[in-house]
């Protein structure tokens, strides 16, 4: 039976008992020696730290400083009172788009990731311990999962429909299915829960039986794959067309539509705080490399990119001529606003959202 020893306690335990030199030597390595040490009956096979969730063996075992929680569950905080406000105007004070119902659902898994690495931010900076504080961070953990899958595979959604509602504004505005929208929200978080599921029983479930290592490592590799070789390129490709189709126009001094700048926006803050996780994915799956960047550092930047959402949203939506405070309502539903692209459909077609910010506040049936 291995013994389970924590970060901390392994980084000084290796101290103490591993011999000097190695400085060539991973964490795999440093993990052996002092399980050979501590333990002599414990397995060799290194032990894999969760990133997260994903499973990827750090080039140092050295713990967090103490000073991160604290910033973690500031910013968590910070980043949970912009997704309810998003919630609670997208949801109930402005009328629905098929653009809105995108952002409320972006929102809602955004505020659970951010609620559960709030909950084990706080029993880490508590340094609350047992059988209960166990659990919880169990249940944050596949919470955490579940919500960022469904956060990133959200994102290819939003930059396909916007990408072809400006490159083919006429199929786009005549021949778009009316729910479309909730309806690929629904089938991707039906996909995040299916994901999770198979997820946790292989790493948690059987995570006492050898039989699950490599059922384990399989999934872990498959996690990885669907999150940056396939949901990446699927946000990324979509908007490089959306920028040369406004840009090779003809009318290329006509303003660009709001919309334009929150998907893209959105898209480049996670790219570039994702870039670490997935470097140290790729690292150690692909050239069984530890990872370089701590996992701290990895969650913080995660957590940037679901708390940056609404500030996005409150910047496309600001009007610079107005000095004076204007409400959130207003300016959430500006940065909705579609500009002409729906017109070039053939003229009749009017902007959906030019028309609800006419109208009377509401939702739609």
């Amino acid at each position: 039976m291995a013994l389970d020893i924590p970060v901390h306690r392994k980084a000084s335990l290796t101290q103490r008992s591993c011999p000097q030199g190695l400085g060539e030597a991973w964490a795999a390595s440093l993990t052996r020696c002092t399980l050979a040490q501590v333990c002599p009956g414990a397995s060799e096979a290194p032990e894999l730290y969760g990133r997260g969730f994903l499973t990827i063996e750090p080039i140092t075992a050295l713990p967090p400083p103490a000073v991160m929680n604290y910033i973690t569950l500031l910013l968590c905080l910070g980043g949970l009172v912009g997704n309810g406000l998003v919630l609670w105007f997208f949801g109930f004070s402005i009328k629905r788009t098929p653009f809105s119902v995108y952002f409320l659902h972006l929102a809602s898994a955004d505020g659970a990731y951010l609620f559960s690495k709030a909950v084990f931010s706080l029993l880490n900076a508590g340094g609350f311990l047992g059988s209960f504080a166990d659990y919880v961070r169990g249940v944050c953990r596949v919470l955490g999962l579940c919500a960022f899958v469904a956060g990133v595979s959200l994102l290819p959604a939003v930059s396909t429909e916007r990408c072809a509602s400006v490159v083919f504004p006429a199929w786009y505005w005549r021949r778009r299915p009316q729910r479309l929208s909730a309806v690929v929200c629904a089938l991707l978080w039906l996909l995040s829960l299916l994901v999770t599921a198979v997820h946790n029983y292989f790493c948690a479930f059987l995570s006492g039986e050898a039989a699950s290592a490599g059922a384990c490592k399989h999934t872990d590799i498959f996690l990885g794959i669907l999150l940056f070789l396939v949901f990446c390129p699927l946000m990324v490709l979509p908007c490089l067309a959306l920028v040369l189709h406004v840009e090779c126009r003809g009318r290329r001094r006509q303003r660009s539509a709001k919309l334009n700048h929150v998907v893209l926006a959105m898209v480049s803050v996670f790219l570039v705080s994702s870039i670490y996780l997935g470097i140290d994915w790729f690292l150690f799956w692909v050239f069984r490399i530890p990872a370089p960047f701590p996992e701290y550092v990895t969650d913080l930047c995660v957590c940037i990119s679901c708390s940056a959402k609404p500030i996005v949203y409150f910047l496309a939506g600001r009007d610079k001529s107005q000095r004076l405070w204007e409400p959130l309502r207003v300016v959430f539903q500006r940065a909705l606003r579609d500009g002409a692209e729906s017109a070039e459909a053939g003229g009749s077609t009017p902007n959906t959202v030019t028309m609800e910010m006419q109208s009377p506040t509401g939702n739609a049936s």
